[in-house]
């Protein structure tokens, strides 16, 4: 069994920015789209001012959160307080809608690479997982054969007669077409269970998702598209919560525990684990610990991340000091070459 990990490197192909150079991509995207006085456009003008931006932007989100983080702990009293909650609570809002909507605008873009990776790499009972949350990799490997969303993120479609997936999916930072309909899209909590909470068990998939994907005729049973919506499940900030926090506290966290869960045990049963275009940058600590804990030692950890290569395998031996491990280059050090090399004769 293999296990492939792909970071943000492998989807630069399908015209994905690196995190390093995703707000200055979603701001000319922003210029190019909305006219000037949109929401966007001052959200745009507000982050420039007010963040050092020449930093991950995954960072940079974080800093806005720890700006917000006291004036959710006690009210504003003064005049400037008062604005400035409103201005970086507009601020966070507009952002967490503008990432998936700038995402989903390149979804035009050919995925190439990953249509071979799925095609000729890619076989059934292997595993992926992508920190990515574009949907660029799950339609190539729905095109091949390779995956079914019945069951293929790691959570079930219930009550929908897809065929099982023959790998699974698993999309540890969130992905752009999972979402979350309050009361199950009701107006009210009368006619729900209680044990769903306010989110329900799972987030839900909208039947635009499922045909983007290629299903032409499927829907999430449990998606009412009525009442409040929760936009785009995704991790965009370095200081990650896997869980949602809501009036019945925090939801949605054993759901991520599961996932997360899985892509050990993946990680675990697995003879061959690729790690491709993923920096394991330091303060994604639950990426790390997974690496660090749940690879079995025997087996061969190929790692193909362009300049980042020999770094990215000097941390992985650092995580696992105590070990004698097999780390090595992969066969090529670009996303391109590697699937060349890794296609059969």
């Amino acid at each position: 069994m293999r296990t492939f990990i792909f970071g943000a490197g492998a989807s630069v192909h399908a015209g994905y920015p690196l995190a390093a150079d995703l707000w200055r991509a979603m701001e000319a995207w922003t210029r190019a789209t909305f006219p000037k006085g949109h929401d966007f456009w001052n959200a745009v003008d507000t982050m420039n001012a007010e963040f050092d931006l020449c930093k991950s932007f995954e960072l940079v989100l974080t800093d806005l959160d720890d700006r917000i983080a006291p004036f959710l702990k006690e009210r504003p009293t003064t005049p400037e307080g008062i604005r400035e909650k409103v201005m970086l609570v507009g601020l966070q809002v507009a952002v967490k809608v503008m990432i998936p909507l700038y995402f989903n605008s390149l979804r035009s873009q050919p995925a190439k690479l990953y249509g071979i990776f799925a095609d000729h790499v890619l076989v059934p009972g292997d595993s992926v997982i992508t920190f990515n949350y574009d949907l660029a990799l799950d339609r190539e490997m729905k095109r091949a054969g390779k995956w079914s969303v019945g069951n293929g993120y790691g959570f079930e479609i219930d009550r929908v007669s897809f065929e099982g997936s023959p790998c699974t999916l698993f999309k540890l930072h969130g992905s752009t077409n999972w979402r979350g309909e309050v009361f199950q899209g009701r107006l009210g909590s009368g006619q729900v269970n209680p044990a769903d909470l306010s989110l329900g068990q799972r987030p839900v998939i909208d039947r635009s998702e499922f045909e983007y994907l290629g299903y032409s005729d499927a829907s999430d049973p449990q998606c009412h598209n009525g009442g409040v919506r929760i936009e785009s499940l995704i991790m965009p900030t370095a200081n990650k919560k896997f869980f949602t926090e809501t009036s019945f506290g925090r939801e949605w966290e054993g759901f991520w525990n599961f996932l997360w869960l899985q892509a050990g045990e993946a990680l675990n049963s697995s003879n061959e684990v690729h790690l491709i275009g993923y920096s394991v940058p330091e303060y994604d600590a639950r990426a790390r610990n997974l690496l660090a804990q749940r690879i079995d030692r025997s087996a061969a950890t190929r790692v193909c991340c362009h300049n980042a290569t020999a770094g990215v395998i000097e941390s992985l031996k650092k995580l696992r000091s105590s070990e004698n491990i097999d780390i090595q280059p992969a066969c090529a050090t670009t996303f391109e070459r590697w699937v060349s090399c890794m296609k059969p004769e």
